[in-house]
């Protein structure tokens, strides 16, 4: 493991992944558990996600003495536009053989959520409904983040982060008039339906949070905040407690207490190399957990072997355990075969 970069984030990032496909996963077994699938029904970890890329962001670019927006656009392009590709044109594959095979039964999508999702503005309230692979919203909120990054680093470098987290703070007080006076949705639940409004605050959270490591680390000595900040952050989920502290405030504090006892030097079972890899796993198993659920659970267990009743806990651990394998191979063919396929046919090349 290298040591000059922070782990234990995305690490956290895997496990929140988890989460999420845990939340969407219960739906399965509703049935049989009511009770246990209404908790997880509540658990969200979208916002953390937003704070993390942030964070991660600027912690790469924080002390660089400028930054060239279309590279780094570019760059983040070509490593996560082809995975969400792949899983757009999965579902175009089933609206396809949905209009000639009937066995296949409904869909949600349909044809006039393809062309917003194919170009990243579905996250702007330009489809009527999750639809296609709906996790994906996140990066289309996140990709319009990624362009406003150059903007608020000049603003940082300008004005100082403080007057930044009061813009932050601003911002949050506005949802949440919008929200409790003005009858308007809970903004931690936007994701079509302009889930880009949604990852502003969260997103410039952890840049904020990256500019102020030097004076975070040498008060954070060790993990244990972290442990009991996830803890309480996930009990509050599922218990249904204010979003604004368990889905907001408990996630951005995990990821400065994270990257301050990290960068402070502490030492963690998430900082070991074997579990450090999996923070590479998190962005494919987000994006593959539905497509995963679409073909196992959907089409062979429930539509081909009509597995009911408690045999569908085991079903659903399966599908989950597929997902993760899923997200594990992904990885692996986008970040080492793929560039070694590329090497190897380089020096062939005119």
């Amino acid at each position: 493991m290298n040591r000059g970069h922070l782990v234990t984030v995305s690490v956290v990032q895997f496990f929140a992944g988890v989460f999420i496909m845990l939340r969407h996963y219960s739906y399965f077994i509703k049935t049989e558990f009511p009770i246990f699938a209404s908790a997880l029904s509540h658990v969200t970890f979208s916002d953390f996600f937003f704070c993390c890329s942030g964070f991660l962001l600027h912690y790469v670019n924080a002390r660089k003495s400028s930054v060239e927006i279309l590279p780094m656009l570019r760059n983040r392009f070509t490593k996560l536009y082809p995975l969400h590709l792949f899983t757009t044109l999965f579902y175009v594959t089933i609206l396809v053989l949905s209009a000639y095979v009937g066995s296949l039964g409904a869909t949600r999508s349909s044809w006039e959520c393809v062309l917003p999702t194919l170009t990243l503005t579905h996250a702007f309230g330009t489809v009527d409904r999750q639809c296609l692979n709906y996790p994906s919203w996140f990066l289309s909120a996140l990709f319009a983040m990624y362009i406003l990054y150059q903007p608020l680093r000049l603003l940082i470098a300008r004005v100082g982060i403080a007057w930044i987290v009061a813009g932050v703070l601003s911002i949050v007080v506005a949802y949440e008039i919008a929200y409790r006076w003005a009858d308007l949705p809970q903004w931690t639940t936007l994701t079509y339906n302009y889930g880009v409004l949604r990852g502003i605050p969260t997103f410039v959270a952890g840049v904020v949070i990256a500019e102020a490591l030097p004076l975070i680390a040498p008060r954070v000595s060790n993990f244990r905040p972290a442990y009991a900040v996830f803890i309480l952050a996930v009990a509050g989920m599922t218990a249904g407690i204010e979003p604004l502290l368990s889905q907001v405030i408990l996630p951005v504090a995990l990821v400065a207490l994270l990257a301050g006892a990290e960068a402070h030097g502490a030492e963690s079972f998430l900082r070991g190399p074997k579990l450090a890899r999996v923070g590479a796993w998190s962005f494919p198993l987000y994006l593959l957990h539905v497509p995963v659920a679409a073909v196992l659970m959907n089409l062979i267990f429930l539509r081909l072997l009509h597995i009911d009743g408690p045999a569908l806990v085991a079903a659903t651990i399966t599908t989950a355990l597929a997902a993760i394998a899923a997200a594990f191979v992904t990885h692996t063919a986008m970040e080492v075969w793929v560039p070694k396929w590329r090497k190897t046919l380089r020096p062939s090349l005119p």
